[in-house]
């Protein structure tokens, strides 16, 4: 079996091979990459290669042969943690992930986090086609974001989604998000297409960009508003994304004046909070919910439809908004 990352955009002529290959696929770290080149499992145009400094001319294609990589030993402990499972079958896992649970062990969270929960599960046996500590995770939440996540538990189910969470592929797989945030949207329904990069002087965030980073699509719709005064209102708003950026509607609602409730690192703690109630003011987390997931299943071809409702936290904020009239 093979992951193929086509490479056609004149812009990585005389890039390096890992540079380019890290960029352009969402699954592999340039880390990941150079140890892939030196396993001899990566074929350029049909050549394998193992420099990772190597420049590339464009159109070409970049090949990697996983039925050749050595897995890594790598030490995640087991964890009896609870998940909750919406569908399981031998090759993918759906669950509703709390909010407060990290996805994978990574500097600060070494345990309690899903994969943690996930080898207790199923034990070694998770795909490896991504970083080592991520084992299965397609693609992720973040700690404070709850709702929907696909976890493969088969290399062919981890290469074909990652694929499609790569290429944003909306015909195929949907993801849809409910949030609440300050302000409300103008116009209440709308599309923002930008380029997402690493703040430049932030380096733990990220911001919008005209022209550099990664391209990115948020559809959104703005269900209802509640004023407390004549200028200061929150607002819930449906989102769904083209796209899958690290803090892609994060960044985006707030790229449009609105940022999410709770969310401290993307605007929400410039709000005047003295004009909201304090359910609202004291939100301990990003009021964003990964609330629908429906794909092709990769080896059955079955249409699959989860929905995930809204937990109890963001049900408080809902109940603020509709009391409005």
């Amino acid at each position: 079996m093979k992951i193929s990352i086509p490479i056609r955009e004149t812009k990585y002529d005389g890039k390096r091979i890992d540079l380019v290959a890290s960029a352009e696929s969402r699954e592999l770290s340039r880390t990941q990459f150079q140890r892939y080149l030196r396993q001899g499992a990566v074929r350029l145009n049909g050549k394998v290669v193992d420099n990772s400094a190597l420049k590339i001319s464009t159109p070409c294609l970049i090949e990697i042969d996983i039925s050749m990589i050595l897995p890594e030993e790598y030490s995640i402990e087991p964890e009896d943690i609870p998940i909750d499972i919406l569908f399981e079958d031998e090759h993918i896992i759906v669950i509703n992930k709390a909010a407060g649970m990290v996805c994978h062990p990574a500097p600060g969270h070494r345990s309690g986090t899903l994969v943690n929960a996930l080898i207790n599960r199923m034990g070694n046996r998770l795909p490896m086609i991504g970083e080592k500590t991520r084992p299965g995770i397609v693609h992720r939440l973040d700690k404070d974001t709850s709702g929907l996540m696909l976890i493969a538990k088969t290399d062919r189910a981890h290469i074909d989604f990652a694929k499609l969470f790569a290429d944003g592929k909306g015909s195929l797989i949907h993801r849809k998000y409910v949030c609440f945030v300050f302000g409300t949207p103008t116009p209440k329904i709308g599309r923002i297409e930008t380029f997402i990069r690493r703040h430049p002087k932030l380096r733990q965030q990220y911001t919008t960009s005209l022209d550099t980073g990664k391209f990115a699509i948020t559809l959104y719709s703005t269900e209802k508003s509640i004023y407390f005064t004549s200028t200061k209102s929150i607002s819930k708003v449906k989102c769904e994304l083209l796209t899958g950026r690290t803090h892609q509607i994060r960044v985006h609602m707030q790229s449009i004046g609105t940022p999410i409730i709770g969310d401290a690192t993307y605007g929400a703690r410039k709000v005047d909070n003295a004009a909201y109630p304090e359910q609202i003011s004291s939100f301990p987390r990003q009021a964003l919910h990964s609330s629908e997931l429906s794909f092709r299943h990769p080896i059955t071809n079955e249409n699959l439809e989860f929905i995930a409702e809204l937990p109890d936290d963001m049900v408080t904020i809902e109940a603020i908004i509709s009391s409005s009239r």
